[in-house]
């Protein structure tokens, strides 16, 4: 998608000149970042070449798959940096303080810097929804290539086969990306004769390493005689192990915003708890919210420190200033786990306070200025009097 400022309504010469140097600032801090981050990603798969029949192609190519999700969780900070290094080249050639004395207020000059940053969070939320939960599953199917007794059929509809000791697990469906459908379970004795089969409707991770099965039903074989047996649910511990259920199920970081809202309704629907889905949800909204809030506060660091800050100076101020908030929402993130904290108020809290303070930094001194403007006048008419 192309944000083409000639088609917005009320956009001047002047906003797409900001505009185009907030993106030229914007392009390659994402590319620098996102390759450092990705750097470190491969690390880490590169520790899995050997396994199976995984390699070092496929540590690239998983890297490359989970790349969007790095991309949006950077955009916050990103959006900060591009601002000051895009719009701190107009500050550096005194462009800012021009369009100032020609009269242009700091809500004006906003306006072209928020053009920017809601097409972004349009943006993220548009990787967040189509394109992350994809790459994702492509990433977990090469990752399937670890486990020697595991195979993934992606062509036309999902199939997994998998096994675990005497018990062989076939799933044909995930909903919402976290929910099993249309599994079955076969058990064997030591001569491999089939002893259970178990068929459930879904299944959806209960706590640590446990799988409640819903619609169930249990066929034991003994010899000529089968029994079959109907469950409403089965606790089933060890399901599938923690390597195997990472292929099927996505993280919940990597599902789509209506997904997560659609598996929180079941887990409600079912009595099961929603807290950790939900701070993750909120999270997801949030990143929206600090990428405008972001984007918007490099504009007063700029107007405030023209002419007695560097450049440079600025970018590392920025630099700590992303950072600090980067590691804020990953604590409030955290502290809505563990304590039980409302999600929606603990984690929106920062980006909406960072949105606010970038926004009233837009008009506080446009307001100082106005009443100065105002008590001058009113000076000026009491001295001609």
């Amino acid at each position: 998608m192309r944000l083409s400022p000639r088609r917005l309504p009320g956009v001047n010469l002047l906003d797409r000149y900001i505009m185009r140097h907030f993106v030229l600032g914007l392009l390659p801090v994402m590319l620098l970042l996102l390759i450092l981050f990705s750097f470190l990603a491969l690390a880490e798969e590169l520790e899995a070449v050997g396994e199976g029949v995984f390699t070092q192609m496929d540590a690239f190519a998983v890297v490359l798959y989970t790349a969007p999700r790095r991309m949006v969780d950077l955009l916050p900070v990103t959006a900060l940096l591009g601002g000051l290094i895009g719009m701190g080249a107009l500050a550096n050639h005194q462009e800012l303080i021009a369009a100032r004395v020609a009269g242009m207020s700091r809500p004006r000059l906003t306006r072209p810097v928020l053009i920017v940053t809601v097409f972004l969070a349009l943006c993220a939320m548009g990787l967040q929804s189509f394109v992350i939960p994809a790459m994702e599953r492509e990433a977990n199917e090469l990752r399937a290539r670890t486990l020697m007794e595991t195979q993934v059929d992606q062509g036309g509809k999902l199939e997994f086969w998998t096994r675990s000791g005497d018990r062989f697990v076939r799933v044909n469906e995930v909903r919402y990306g976290r929910l099993l459908a249309d599994i079955e379970v076969y058990s064997t004795d030591a001569e491999g004769r089939l002893q259970r089969m178990v068929q459930a409707q879904q299944a959806s991770i209960s706590g640590v390493d446990n799988w409640l099965l819903q619609d169930v039903i249990v066929t034991t074989i003994d010899g000529l005689v089968t029994h079959e047996e109907q469950r409403e649910e089965l606790l089933w511990p060890g399901l599938l192990s923690a390597s195997q259920a990472a292929i099927l199920v996505l993280p919940l970081e990597a599902l789509a915003p209506l997904d997560l809202a659609r598996l929180i309704e079941f887990q409600q629907r079912n009595g099961l708890d929603t807290h950790r889905l939900r701070v993750v949800f909120w999270q997801q909204v949030s990143i929206a919210v600090a990428v405008i809030g972001m984007g918007l506060l490099s504009l007063p660091l700029l107007l405030g420190s023209i002419r007695s800050i560097p450049a440079g100076q600025r970018v590392v101020i920025g630099g700590f200033v992303g950072m600090v908030f980067y590691l804020l929402q990953q604590l409030t993130g955290h502290l809505a786990g563990l304590f039980n904290l409302h999600p929606p108020t603990t984690i929106l809290m920062p980006a909406l306070v960072l949105l606010v303070a970038s926004v009233y930094a837009q008009f506080v001194d446009h307001e100082r200025r106005r009443r100065a403007r105002r008590r001058a006048a009113r000076r000026l008419r009491r001295g001609l009097a």
